[in-house]
């Protein structure tokens, strides 16, 4: 970044100089981690990923659509506990390194869903101690700070190394700290050598079903839907929606049934979105494209219209708390369009325009510069067709999966 200094009466003018801003591990994290949300079915054009998240971190605390298998909870603190008296830059690379080293036994042990398995023998950009810190906290393994935040890692290493440091000539320690995370379960005999899968032990699947059955909803007093589907013992439902989810949801009954609907509701909306793209794409820049995306919307609201047309946004809103203006108006508006059963959905275009306008110059729907531009580098063939949310059900019925096989 370029700036520039104020000169004053006092001081000689300095020189322009040029400066470089660097983003941190944990920035960057973020930022691939939201950039990996969209690559993976939720893409937010119009912000329909708020609802997604807040309605999954409702229902399932934790959990993240970058997770794989549950035994990575209890692997990541084992590799900080392994590497206890390292601190800083040392520590990091250590971490880093086993790692990377771990992928590659789950790889050769035919396992699938491994985390940095895919760019083995390089380092995963986004190990397993990134991907699953988070959940940790959340999950009550890894213990708070004293105002009740979460530990960063490099505060992790550094308690672990004071847990151990002080001992007098009896080799007792003479000051108690806490360790960073819970007591956990034993490690396998295979942990430093020979066969290693993500597969839970008994006593593993026991300590993270102890656990996860405790998760509150958004922090509230009534237990989360994720507690009630682990207090079950058994393996994932056949689908979100399914009559032993809604059986157990308790107090979370109707909001399952809101967040259908709106998940409905928003495969409507993304297909709406693309197949107003494509005519664009088509009518105003006057390029050959193909019907691909309009085509698909009228299978979607074929499929999804009959559910997305019972939301109340209201209910919504009771929910998961205000929606931003624009987002609102789209779900009204789709909703109507839905209910007009209008065949055309440039009448949506405008509300559609204005929602978009929060990605500023990266909008591809306006008739601007930009808007043509962004369009340029859009292809209706590659561009993904349009689908419900999805909330992360995927990752949380593989890890009710790995607790219910647990051997």
């Amino acid at each position: 970044m370029r700036q520039l200094a104020k000169s004053s009466r006092r001081n000689p003018p300095i020189e322009p100089a040029l400066g470089w801003t660097y983003l941190s591990r944990d920035a960057l994290a973020r930022a691939k981690a939201q950039m990996d949300e969209e690559s993976m079915g939720v893409r937010d054009e119009i912000g329909f990923l708020t609802i997604h998240q807040r309605y999954a971190d409702r229902f399932f605390p934790g959990t993240s659509v970058l997770h794989t298998r549950a035994r990575y909870a209890v692997i990541v603190p084992w590799l900080f506990e392994d590497l206890a008296g390292l601190t800083g830059p040392v520590a990091t690379r250590a971490l880093r390194e086993r790692e990377r080293q771990l992928a590659g036994r789950f790889r050769d042990a035919g396992e699938s869903q491994v985390i940095g398995g895919r760019v083995f023998p390089k380092t995963s950009s986004q190990p397993p101690s990134t991907v699953y810190w988070n959940a940790l906290a959340v999950w009550g393994i890894l213990r708070p700070r004293l105002d009740g935040r979460a530990i960063s890692r490099a505060q992790a290493h550094r308690q672990l190394k004071s847990a151990g440091a002080a001992t007098d000539d009896d080799g007792q320690q003479l000051l108690s700290f806490d360790p960073p995370f819970v007591p956990l379960p034993a490690r396998p005999d295979s942990w430093h050598a020979g066969p290693l899968t993500l597969r839970l032990a008994i006593a593993e699947a026991a300590f993270l079903r102890e656990r996860l059955s405790q998760l509150r909803s958004n922090g509230g007093h009534e237990l989360s839907l994720l507690a009630r589907l682990v207090r079950t013992e058994a393996a994932a439902p056949s689908e979100m929606w399914a009559d032993e989810t809604r059986a157990i949801a308790g107090p979370d009954q109707e909001s399952l049934v809101h967040a259908q609907q709106v998940a409905s509701l928003a495969a409507v909306g993304r297909a709406v979105y693309d197949s107003l793209l494509e005519r664009i794409v088509e009518v105003d820049d006057r390029r050959e494209t193909s019907t691909r995306h309009r085509d698909h919307l009228t299978d979607v609201v074929e499929e999804h219209g009959a559910v997305a047309v019972k939301l109340n946004v209201d209910a919504l809103e009771a929910d998961v708390g205000v929606l931003p203006p624009k987002l609102r108006a789209v779900l009204i508006a789709t909703k109507n369009w839905i209910a007009s059963k209008s065949l055309d959905e440039v009448t949506l275009r405008d509300v559609y325009t204005a929602a978009e306008e929060r990605k500023g110059p990266r909008a591809r729907l306006p008739l601007t510069p930009n808007g043509r531009t962004r369009r340029l580098e859009w292809s209706t063939d590659e561009h993904g067709l349009a689908g419900p949310l999805h909330y992360r059900w995927g990752q949380v019925s593989t890890l009710l999966n790995d607790l219910a096989g647990a051997e």
